[in-house]
């Protein structure tokens, strides 16, 4: 398994998980992203790397309760104070990376990852946390920019269509089902896209 750091990627010691830089134009990416899941009430939503909470609102607008994660205080504190302005069952800002999710196991019944599995550190730990905290039959998507083969500094910061097709893989590695890599347009951009499930409990 290859791993997806970009050549010429640098991060600082506190910003090497900040997924979620200022989301200036991700609207459409995170109503995509919604929709893709279909997030509805009733949901317990996890967004991975939430940055300032573009995403986090989204879900909350289609009435779930969501839990954004990111690492960076500064992020957090700016998601929370966006956040505050708009209504919903329950929005959640807490501080956490993708390899060690402040989540209890089976907690969520969504969870996804927008423009921020190209940064974790461990990608495989991320994806048993992602299974870890899933209940039986949650809905899984990583999204990232779609990427072409052998570009470098900014350009590289996402998936090529092989990488999107190796977390797939991954994915279904450790236990997840239905695991169906894609490439998407919000808007502008051209997304890779990973969709999973985690399995339903078999009866008795």
């Amino acid at each position: 398994m290859m791993p997806y750091r970009s050549p010429g990627h640098r991060r600082s010691s506190q910003a090497r998980q900040t997924f979620g830089t200022p989301q200036v134009g991700r609207g459409p990416v995170s109503r995509l992203v919604a929709d893709l899941v279909g997030v509805g009430p009733g949901d317990r939503v996890l967004y991975v790397g939430c940055g300032p909470g573009g995403a986090v609102r989204e879900a909350a607008l289609s009435g779930a309760a969501v839990t954004g994660v990111d690492p960076a205080p500064l992020m957090l504190r700016l998601g929370r104070s966006l956040s505050g302005k708009r209504s919903g069952p329950g929005m959640v800002f807490l501080q956490g990376t993708a390899e060690a999710l402040p989540v209890p196991d089976q907690a969520v019944t969504v969870a996804w990852a927008i423009s921020s599995a190209h940064h974790w550190a461990d990608i495989p730990a991320g994806r048993r946390e992602l299974y870890r905290v899933l209940e039986p039959g949650g809905r899984l998507i990583i999204a990232e920019r779609l990427t072409r083969p052998g570009a470098r500094g900014l350009a590289a910061h996402g998936f090529t269509e092989t990488q999107a097709a190796e977390m797939a893989a991954a994915a279904q590695s450790v236990g997840f089902a239905v695991v169906q890599p894609d490439t998407r347009r919000a808007g502008r951009r051209m997304l890779a896209t990973v969709s999973a499930r985690r399995p339903a409990s078999k009866p008795g």
